[in-house]
């Protein structure tokens, strides 16, 4: 590094330096911005040198020799005489070797570039792989460790910001793009067989937004700095996810797997649901039950009773193939209470008449009403010793769900599987909360326990917006036990949670904390305070960043870093999505195909 090409001024003798922050002050001809790196070296006794690699967070001018405000215009007019003094707070990152003494007065601070740059940012100590996250604000790529991203050392992410601002899906989705679809990324995850097995579900909670992410962006051309920061991340030629199987809930008031999307064609995209077999064999009971009013009452007991129960008495319904199954009456004596061994049992066939036929979620709910209305001892093995009132209790919250999750059960019907392509994006947007929380619990449960005695690899990603919403800071349910759960085990297994939310306060304390990779995006002032990972100078600039503007927090790098990341070249809401023309002619062609048919032979008149 030449002194006189990068030198920036001189650390500042007036004020003292610590190991920790220095000032620098500027030289006259030099332009610098906040974030840049830069570093100092000196001599020590014996002939050593250490050098001091640091980030600028702040930058000050003044006129030395001014005392009041009004000598500001003295010095201007030049009546008075004064200096011009511009001064760079700097926070210490890195000391090379480790020794933590103070930088010299007096001694050159430079623009760390080049090899310097890659120290400054502990790229030399990543030696399993660097990821590109974003780019710095003098556009060149920051790099996160490899072993913190994948589970080898750590996992998970945590993103924080406020809503329709912070973009905190569009950098969750930047961050998939960078493993899933570009060379270093395939490179990183062990080559194209290994990536191939990779696995990432995504949750769509708002609009249709994200039912379109395998669709070129038709707003990128116009952006030509996105292009070049691709460039910069090593992308050249960026495009949309070329793997993707897209979900939704079935249309409302059908009863075939017609899916309910509006900005799709419904050919694109595969209706998602669980058939009663599957709700019964998977636990799924469980998943209805995830409000804290529901877990510290006697419901809660109610529902994992009737949950065992309904295991017990399970058997399919002879001759059919779609998933309807029979509750008996009356099972052998000898049937365990193990719900684990119970559920991994193939059900044998039972006729209607041996007990309550089951075909979608509204026959659970007539069979529940008509055990709650009794009292003999059949209801007592169902319900437990509970009182009426429980009972009763438990009923109507299964009564109020028939609506919300009635369409996600039901014969005939798919779940989603992992096994068809490398993004799986999952629409919930339409459903209610219960009904999303119900989704959530469902196909993450599978996915964990899927993973269970696997090992780390293959990876599975998870992509979970709002995540206060089934892990909220308080309380206890089902879906925030299991999100706990992955959070503290889930990088060993080589589950990896990208979770976001406004505030990480308002999330349970164990997912923040667990994740290797922190990112904040615009924050609410008013919640500045809680993210103790950023200086305090951080948390005053996050509360007026513009989307596209994040700040990430690493374990391998003491400090946090800001960061862009570019505009994505797939569509991330409907009108984004570029027209393909090719099945849109293809489309037309089959609506007049079909009208044609209809209208019959021409006749001449």
């Amino acid at each position: 590094m030449s002194d006189h090409d990068n030198r920036i001024g001189l650390v500042d003798g007036s004020a003292g330096s610590n190991s920790r922050t220095f000032h620098a002050v500027l030289d006259g001809d030099v332009f610098v911005q906040l974030d840049e790196l830069v570093a100092v070296t000196r001599d020590l006794p014996g002939g050593d040198t250490v050098t001091h690699y640091g980030i600028i967070t702040e930058l000050r001018s003044r006129f030395e020799g001014a005392d009041l405000p009004s000598d500001t215009a003295r010095v201007v007019d030049r009546t008075m005489p004064a200096e011009h003094v511009r001064l760079a707070e700097v926070r210490v990152l890195r000391v090379v070797p480790e020794l933590f003494v103070a930088p010299h007065a007096g001694a050159v601070v430079s623009r760390a570039t080049g090899e310097h740059r890659q120290v400054a940012l502990f790229e030399d100590e990543m030696k399993r792989g660097k990821l590109p996250v974003g780019l710095d604000m003098g556009g060149k790529p920051v790099y996160a460790d490899m072993r913190f991203v994948d589970g080898r050392s750590g996992g998970h992410v945590s993103i924080s910001g406020i809503s329709g601002v912070a973009t905190k899906t569009s950098y969750a989705l930047f961050l998939l793009y960078q493993l899933l679809e570009t060379d270093y990324g395939m490179e990183l995850l062990g080559g194209r067989s290994r990536r191939e097995s990779v696995r990432a579900l995504v949750f769509n909670t708002k609009g249709e937004d994200l039912l379109h992410i395998d669709r070129p962006n038709s707003e990128f051309d116009e952006k030509p700095l996105a292009a070049r920061q691709w460039r910069a991340l090593g992308v050249e030629d960026p495009g949309p996810f070329r793997s993707v199987r897209l979900y939704a809930p079935r249309q409302p008031g059908t009863t075939g797997a017609v899916p309910g999307v509006r900005s799709r064609n419904t050919a694109d995209v595969h209706a998602y649901g669980w058939t009663p077999e599957q709700f019964v064999r998977e636990q799924l009971l469980q998943f209805c039950f995830t409000s804290e009013d529901d877990r510290s009452t006697q419901v809660g007991f109610v529902e994992q009773q009737f949950r065992i129960q309904l295991l017990r008495h399970l058997r399919r319904l002879a001759g059919d193939t779609s998933g309807a199954i029979v509750i008996l009456d009356e099972i052998p004596a000898s049937t365990g209470f193990n719900p684990d061994r119970l559920a991994e049992r193939v059900p044998e066939s039972a006729s209607a008449g041996q007990g309550h036929v089951v075909r979608d979620f509204a026959d659970f709910v007539d069979f529940t009403d008509k055990l709650a209305d009794s009292d003999d001892e059949r209801a007592h093995r169902w319900f437990g010793r509970t009182q009426s009132g429980t009972r009763q209790a438990y009923l109507r919250r299964l009564l109020r769900l028939r609506r919300h999750i009635g369409p996600l059960v039901g014969c005939g019907l798919e779940p989603v599987s992992a096994e068809n392509a490398r993004m799986h994006v999952v629409d919930i947007s339409t459903l209610h909360d219960d009904a999303q929380r119900f989704v959530v619990g469902a196909l993450l449960d599978r996915v964990w326990r899927e993973k269970q005695g696997t090992g780390r690899t293959p990876l599975r990603f998870v992509v979970l917006d709002e995540l206060n919403k089934y892990a909220p800071a308080r309380g206890f349910s089902p879906l925030r036990e299991l999100l706990v759960d992955i959070a503290e085990r889930g990088r060993s297994l080589g589950v990896l949670l990208v979770g976001a939310q406004q505030a990480a306060t308002a999330v349970a304390p164990a997912l923040p904390r667990n994740a290797s990779l922190k990112v904040a995006g615009r924050l609410d002032a008013s919640e500045a305070d809680a993210y103790r990972f950023l200086t305090s100078a951080l948390r005053e600039r996050a509360s007026r960043f513009m989307p596209g503007t994040m700040v990430l927090s690493q374990p391998i790098v003491p400090e946090p870093i800001p960061l862009r990341f570019p505009f994505p070249p797939f569509a991330t809401n409907p009108d984004e999505a570029q027209v393909d023309e090719a099945a849109e002619r293809e489309r037309a062609d089959r609506i007049a195909g079909t009208l044609r048919a209809m209208s019959g032979p021409k006749v001449d008149l």
